[in-house]
């Protein structure tokens, strides 16, 4: 039998807790007290929390700064954008002194993009600031009072402040006022919204939105980011992120539908949409595209709401599908999405909205461009603005572990990789240069779509690539094995492989293909056909599902089909799907 705990031990464990307790809210204390002394010289900084100015480093008009020169004299091209700005501004100011404008000519106006001197109103405007500001008058004083005295976050929050734009002027100097604003209203929130508390990608948006308003400003912004319909960015920050596993899903199936060759790509090389959207959709696409693209892309955000951040996502992968294409291994594409657009997008600010506005167009008559409806625990349940105090363990800063709704979030994604690997493998097409190398991932690939083709969960298909057939029968019998299938394997020749390779990769198709064009994609799912008509070629495939009451007319059926791909695929060089744009034009 297991001996009760006696006295001496319970007072023990009180007495650790009320220890760390204290320890919580000196170190809490402490941290405000930094913040509050700002720029004081007697606020001892390290070294290396404070980066130095170095004298060759140029800022641009958005203050971040970088690693070249200023030029000495502006080009012609410089000159002129300045002067459409300056022209621009003064229509602005004009519209915002006769607020709310007409839609169409706000929706023209947005889309050419917001001046930067301009965004500061017009944002405002757009996310209701002051009207906020003037229905809670002191609310934002009094949050901040409580989370001095109460906010468990204050310590991560901390941490994400000093690494937050510090590649920006505002918030370079440690304990700049910027810095200090940032940390007043991430913890002033986490008591507002105390169901959602503080998530790290916070710290991003009020960044990006303290770059154009004042503290109080940035924090009903916030709460309209977060609480507005419009926007919903609480389910992208609660516990277990419900928003962010919805968008996800609706990504995959739209890059299923509309982009198939290169969500059949992402899925041979295991590139999950979650390691590359997470901070699309997070953050609005800061630090993944160049600043001035993302402030853009901010600026129809605000407008449309979030299924900006989906059409944006899909335009990012169009516009660099090519080279996307060319990449073979998954750190590699990851690198490409996460740091190269960053640095070098490819396509100039204006060029990148306008595909975004037509991809937005014609996912809308696609029905694709809204996911499916939100369920209650993306939105606040609690009564905003109202005290809760914070559980012990989490005031003392202690770890806990996982919930069921944070391990859920893990089998969701474990769940949809699989599905997407059943979807596109049951009608997977590959380049038959692969296939004839017998290289071990091409091999590995041919056994798991022989043993996806006869598991009792996939309908009967017909797996076909340039020149490789598997074609199953109709029966659904769970006793469905291999000897049911039926195998037609035609190689070309090396040189016609060669060919092939050359053909996927030729530059010449990268300027025709970096425009998009879904009429074709739209015609196509509206007649629910899967049937590619071209001027000169035409590529028929035919699915097998008949029960097999005729065997020889079957296989004489089988054979013809093989000869049609193979011929085909020799003259055309490429395999490409009905449902897809990247044969289409912009």
């Amino acid at each position: 039998m297991t001996a009760a705990p006696s006295i001496h031990d319970d007072g023990e464990h009180q007495e650790q807790q009320q220890v760390l307790l204290k320890r919580a809210e000196d170190e809490r204390e402490d941290i405000f007290r930094r913040y509050q002394m700002g720029l004081d010289p007697k606020n001892v900084v390290d070294s290396w929390e404070n980066p130095t100015f170095e004298i060759y480093h140029i800022t641009d008009k958005y203050g971040f700064m970088h690693d070249s020169r200023l030029p000495s004299t502006r080009d012609s091209q410089e000159v002129q954008r300045t002067k459409i700005e300056l022209e621009r501004d003064k229509k602005w100011m004009k519209m915002l002194g006769h607020w709310p404008p007409p839609h169409e000519k706000l929706h023209k106006r947005v889309y050419k993009g917001i001046p930067d001197r301009m965004r500061w109103p017009a944002w405002k405007q757009l996310l209701n600031v002051e009207q906020a500001m003037k229905t809670n008058p002191k609310v934002y004083q009094n949050m901040l009072e409580l989370a001095k005295q109460n906010a468990t976050e204050t310590r991560q929050i901390d941490a994400d402040v000093n690494r937050q734009f510090r590649d920006n002027l505002a918030y370079r100097e440690r304990y700049s006022v910027k810095q200090c604003s940032l940390f007043n209203v991430l913890n002033a929130y986490s008591i507002y919204n105390s169901e959602l508390g503080y998530c790290q990608g916070m710290a991003c948006v009020a960044g990006v939105l303290l770059l154009y308003m004042q503290e109080e400003e940035a924090f009903w912004a916030l709460n309209a980011l977060i609480t507005d319909r419009k926007y919903g960015m609480h389910g992208l920050f609660v516990e277990g992120f419900p928003k962010l596993t919805r968008f996800i899903e609706h990504h995959d199936r739209i890059l299923s539908k509309i982009m198939r060759k290169l969500h059949k790509h992402f899925i041979k090389h295991n590139v999950d949409a979650l390691l590359y959207a997470i901070k699309w959709f997070f953050v609005v696409f800061v630090e993944r595209v160049p600043f001035s693209l993302s402030l853009r892309v901010w600026d129809v955000f605000l407008l449309d709401g979030d299924r900006v951040i989906l059409a944006m996502a899909v335009t990012i992968l169009y516009l660099h599908k090519d080279e996307l294409l060319r990449l073979k291994d998954m750190d590699a594409i990851i690198e490409y999405l996460q740091v190269k657009l960053h640095k070098n997008f490819g396509y100039n600010d204006d060029d990148a909205i306008q595909a975004l506005e037509r991809v937005m167009k014609k996912l809308k008559d696609l029905k694709l461009d809204v996911p499916p409806p939100a369920k209650s625990n993306e939105f606040p349940t609690r009564p905003l603005g109202v005290f809760v105090e914070a559980e012990r363990e989490k005031k003392t800063g202690r770890r806990r572990d996982y919930t069921d709704t944070e391990k859920q979030v893990l089998t969701d994604v474990i769940t949809r990789q699989e599905q997407n690997a059943i979807e596109v493998q049951s009608t997977v097409s590959y380049e038959t240069s692969e296939c004839a190398t017998g290289d071990a991932y091409s091999m590995k690939t041919y056994q798991s779509m022989t043993s996806l083709a006869t598991s009792p969960a996939i309908s009967s298909n017909s797996l076909y690539s340039n020149g490789y057939m598997v074609v199953t029968s109709a029966d659904d019998s769970r006793s469905q094995s291999v000897n049911n299938l039926h195998y037609q394997w035609q190689m070309s020749g090396q040189h016609q492989q060669q060919q092939r390779h050359s053909s996927y990769c030729s530059d010449s198709d990268s300027d025709t293909r970096n425009r998009l064009d879904l009429d074709i994609a739209l015609e196509a799912l509206q007649t629910q056909k899967l049937q590619l008509q071209q001027e000169n070629h035409s590529i028929r495939i035919v699915l097998q599902n008949g029960g097999g009451n005729n065997n020889q007319q079957q296989q004489h059926q089988q054979q013809l089909t093989v000869k049609t791909l193979e011929c085909q695929a020799n003259a055309n060089g490429s395999d490409e799907d009905a449902l897809s744009v990247e044969n289409t034009r912009l």
